[in-house]
Formats: C-alpha cells, structure tokens, sequence
C-alpha cells in the first residue's frame, strides 16, 4: 500500500498520478539516486519531499537550487569549509551534503550545475567522501541524492552541457512528472486542496464551490500545478468568503499571473543569441553582462528552444551560430525587439 505521507503530498487519482505514486513508493525506501524529470512548476520537488518522507531516513530533507549557486561558489556550497579557509571565514560551514546526512540532498535544476561544478560532484556522487575547502582531511556524509531536470538529461548530454558519467550516476532511477494538461481531470482535487490550504494560512475556512472548480478545469494551465496554486492563492486573498465562486477565480486571473515558461511573449530572442555567441556561449558572462542571474538567462535559453553548443572557444563560437539557429525549431527571432528587462520575463 502506498505510504501516506506519498498520498498526502502526491495529490490526484488519475492514472497517471497514480503511477507516479506507486514508482515513488517502490523507490523510497532504497538508497539508489534518483532524478526527478518533468516541465517547470509540476511539482518535481514535491515527488523529492515524498522520496524522503517515505523513505525512513531520520535525516533531513535539505533542497538546494543550482541555479542560485554562483560558479565560484559551487564547492563551499556542497562541501562546507572550515574556518579560516578564506577571508571571511569566520567559522566553520557545514555545506549542504553535510547538512544531509542520515537523509535526503534534493539538487533542483542540475542541468544548470557548470561543468566544473559536475567534475566536483562526479567522484561525491559515488563514494559519499569529500573534502571541505580548507580541510586537511576528508569526511563523510550518509545522504540520498535526488535530482531534477526541466529538460531530457539525455539531450543535455547529447549537447555537452552534461557530463555522461555523472548523468549515469544520478540517474539509477528516473520519476518522470507529468504536465497538468495531462491529468486535468485532477484540477478539482488540486484547486480545493490549495483554497483550504490557503485559508487556514489566514485562520479560516475555505472552499471552491463546483463551478469553481469547473471553471478551473477548462483553463489551459501551462505553467502546471505552480500556476494552477498560485490562482487559487490569490482568490483566497482577493475573497473574504468561505465558499468561492467564479466571480473569485476570474479576479484572481485578471492580476495577470506572469507567462509560465515555454511561452515566448515577444523576448529578445535575437539579442539573447548575440550576447552569447560574443561571449562563446558562457551564460554566466551574458548574465553578467545583462545584470541578471544566471538561472535566468538559463532558464530563458530553454523557454526558447535554443539548443546551446558544447563548450567553445572564441573562434569556434562563430562557425557554431548558424548552426545553434538552424538546430533550434523553438526559438522565434521577432522582427519586433521586446523592450521588457530580462529580469522581468517569464522564468
């Protein structure tokens, strides 16, 4: 039988969600790594918290986005340092493969990890040993790696922006989550569990009333369980009520959520290509260059379909233009450059 804390955290009795469920509850209690595939805001870290909750592990669950992880950053990050190991090293920093040990390390968006960062992770992955910065000698850590992608690993790797080793290492077993659009029919379930949620957020009592849920059913959610909670959040908020109807679900929708990544609303995509190929396809120089985070201009590329090269040099950054077009069917140059600030598209 399913464990409950799976069932309490893995909502909807379609059938795809209920295969889910079942491949979840199967891996939980093993030590295998697990990554985590699925489109932006479907809910790959919540199938991470129930891999950990099902699993028996007395340790933590410690989620870490990659994206926010600075290249510089990336071994303290992971593996702590000891105090003194830099300037400003004032005191001992456990990192975050520390903090779980005896549980579960989630790395969400490792496709976003720098390939220097993968090279430091590939031996860890395995053996569970690693030094801190600063360390005169190694430690171990008993932690569960659980990983995820917006985007095929195998792709990745077939693009050189994913080692292959490493992507054999992390992927023992692979839980793929689905877009919302394919088990709608769970939108209800959803959509009634985030009012109630929200509500007792407030100190009430709150529900949707079946048109409301009727209404959500029929919208096109391709920002996914994210979009779909986020509606439903502000509805609550917007609604004084117990019971929320329609007139609240369309003036939540009317605030104008922000367009769920995939789509492309007018983006710069002909600047965004430029900037990378003058900076030989290194997001970090271009984020740099157009003062956002590189998760940003990462997450940009793939809302886009740009295909990138693998790592370049200057001079074979040119001849690998053209082809980056001719290999990127989802990328749409717009006559019409967008005015709108990196920082402010979808992401």
């Amino acid at each position: 039988m399913t464990a409950p804390a799976i069932d309490d955290l893995l909502l909807g009795e379609s059938a795809v969600m209920t295969r889910v469920r079942s491949l979840v509850a199967r891996l939980a209690p093993t030590r295998l790594p697990v990554l985590i595939q699925g489109p932006t805001g479907a809910g790959k870290e919540l199938v991470a918290q129930a891999l950990h909750a099902a699993s028996g592990r007395p340790g933590r669950f410690v989620a870490l986005n990659v994206c926010a992880i600075p290249d510089a950053m990336v071994e303290d990050t992971l593996f702590g340092h000891v105090r003194g190991a830099f300037t400003g090293a004032a005191a001992d920093h456990k990192g975050y493969l520390r903090e779980a040990d005896g549980g579960t390390v989630f790395l969400d968006e490792i496709g976003a990890l720098s390939l220097d960062g993968q090279a430091k992770l590939l031996r860890v992955s395995e053996t569970r040993i690693f030094r801190p910065v600063g360390a005169a000698a190694d430690v171990q850590s008993d932690f569960r790696l659980v990983a995820a992608t917006n985007v095929a690993m195998a792709s990745l790797v077939r693009a050189g922006r994913f080692r292959g080793d490493l992507a054999h290492r992390i992927s023992a077993a692979v839980v793929t989550v689905p877009p919302l659009r394919d088990h709608q029919e769970d939108v209800p379930q959803l959509a009634r569990h985030f009012a109630r949620a929200a509500g007792r957020a407030l100190s009430r009592e709150v529900d949707l009333s079946v048109a409301a849920c009727d209404l959500l059913a029929a919208r096109d959610w391709s920002g996914n369980i994210r979009e779909l909670r986020n509606v439903v959040q502000a509805a609550v908020a917007l609604d004084d009520g117990p019971l929320l109807g329609t007139d609240a679900i369309r003036a939540a929708l009317a605030l104008g959520e922000p367009p769920a990544m995939g789509r492309d609303q007018g983006f710069a995509g002909r600047r965004l290509l430029a900037l990378l190929e003058a900076n030989a396809w290194n997001t970090t120089l271009v984020a740099r260059e157009l003062g956002v985070h590189r998760g940003t201009v990462y997450r940009r590329i793939q809302a886009l379909g740009i295909q990138l090269p693998p790592v370049l040099g200057r001079a074979a950054s040119a001849r690998a233009f053209a082809s980056v077009r001719a290999n990127s069917p989802g990328f749409v140059a717009n006559e019409r450059e967008s005015q709108q600030p990196l920082d402010q598209q979808a992401t």
